[in-house]
C-alpha cells in the first residue's frame, strides 16, 4: 500500500504519488516540507558569494562609501535566498488548479498596481544609484583640490554629435594659457545645432570660472555656480541618496499592501474549491 502525506494548510490527506502540490488548495509540499537542498541549491549560493566578491572590490577601487557596499551586498543575499523561496511557489502555481476569485475586477487593478510599483522601485533603485554615484565622483574629484577664481575668454565654440546626443564644449583663453572647458553648465541645455551654438555663445564671450590648475583637461575649468564643485557634488549626491531611498521605500511599501489585499480577491471557501477542482 502506498504511504500517504497530508497537507499542513487544509489538511487533506494525499497518496505518495510524487506530486509536489496539494490537488486541494495548492500548496506546495514537496519531498520535504520547507525544504530544498542539492547541488542547485548549493550552485545558487556559490553564484551569490562570486557576484558580492566581484561588486565589493569593483566598488572598493572607485571608493563607495562603505555602507553602499553593505546595502549591495544585502540585495544580493536576499534576492538569492528570495528567489529560492518563489521559486517553488511559481512551480506549485503553474500545476496547481486555479483558485477562483470573489473580486475579479479589483484583483486585475491591484494587478496592474503591483507591475507599476515594482517597476518604480526598479527605476528609483537604478536611477538613484547612477545619480548618486555621479555625483559621489563629482564630490571626491574636486574635494580639496585648489582652486582660485578666474575668467574664461572663448575663442571656438564646438557643437558635437555622438549617437543620439550632443555635448557642446570651447576653447578659450585663461590667464594667457589655452584651456578647454564644457558649456553645457553654462548654457543650462544643449543646443540642436552649431549654428545656434555661435548665436548663444560667441566669440570673445567672458566667462565667470573656477580654475583648478592641478587637475587636467576640461574638469580645469568649472562654471561659477552657488556653491564650488565639490560642495555641489556633495550637496546633489545626499539628495539622489534621500530621494532614491525615499521612493524605495514608498514603492516597496506599495508594492508590499497591493500584495497582501490580493490576496482577498481569492473565495474563502477553499474545502469547497478542493471538492469540485
Amino acid at each position: 500500500m502506498a504511504s500517504t502525506r497530508q497537507c499542513p494548510k487544509c489538511g487533506v490527506v494525499l497518496p505518495e504519488t510524487g506530486a509536489s502540490t496539494c490537488p486541494a488548495c495548492g500548496t506546495y509540499i514537496g519531498t520535504k516540507i520547507g525544504t530544498k537542498t542539492g547541488p542547485a541549491a548549493t550552485a545558487k549560493w556559490v553564484i551569490a558569494l562570486v557576484q558580492i566578491t566581484l561588486s565589493t572590490t569593483f566598488m572598493l577601487v572607485f571608493r563607495f562609501p562603505k555602507f553602499m557596499i553593505a546595502i549591495f551586498a544585502a540585495m544580493i543575499v536576499a534576492g538569492t535566498a528570495l528567489s529560492g523561496f518563489v521559486k517553488p511557489k511559481t512551480l506549485a502555481q503553474k500545476s496547481a488548479p486555479q483558485r477562483p476569485l470573489a473580486h475579479p475586477a479589483l484583483f486585475k487593478v491591484l494587478g496592474l498596481g503591483i507591475a507599476i510599483c515594482a517597476l518604480a522601485f526598479v527605476s528609483s533603485l537604478l536611477f538613484g544609484f547612477v545619480s548618486f554615484m555621479n555625483s559621489w565622483t563629482r564630490w571626491h574629484q574636486y574635494e580639496g583640490q585648489r582652486y582660485h577664481r578666474s575668467e574664461f575668454q572663448v575663442t571656438h565654440a564646438y557643437w558635437q554629435r555622438s549617437g543620439k546626443s550632443y555635448s557642446v564644449y570651447a576653447s578659450g583663453i585663461v590667464e594667457a594659457n589655452r584651456e578647454w572647458m564644457s558649456l553645457t553648465p553654462y548654457l543650462h541645455r544643449t543646443p540642436r545645432s552649431q549654428a545656434e551654438l555661435d548665436d548663444l555663445v560667441q566669440t570673445g564671450t567672458s566667462i565667470p570660472i573656477y580654475f583648478f590648475p592641478d587637475m587636467k583637461g576640461r574638469a580645469r575649468v568649472q562654471v561659477v555656480g552657488d556653491l564650488s564643485p565639490a560642495e555641489q557634488g556633495h550637496r546633489d549626491a545626499m539628495n539622489a541618496l534621500n530621494y532614491g531611498l525615499a521612493g524605495l521605500a514608498l514603492s516597496g511599501g506599495l508594492l508590499f499592501v497591493m500584495l497582501r489585499l490580493r490576496n482577498f480577491c481569492y473565495q474563502k471557501n477553499e474545502s469547497a474549491f478542493g471538492a469540485t477542482a
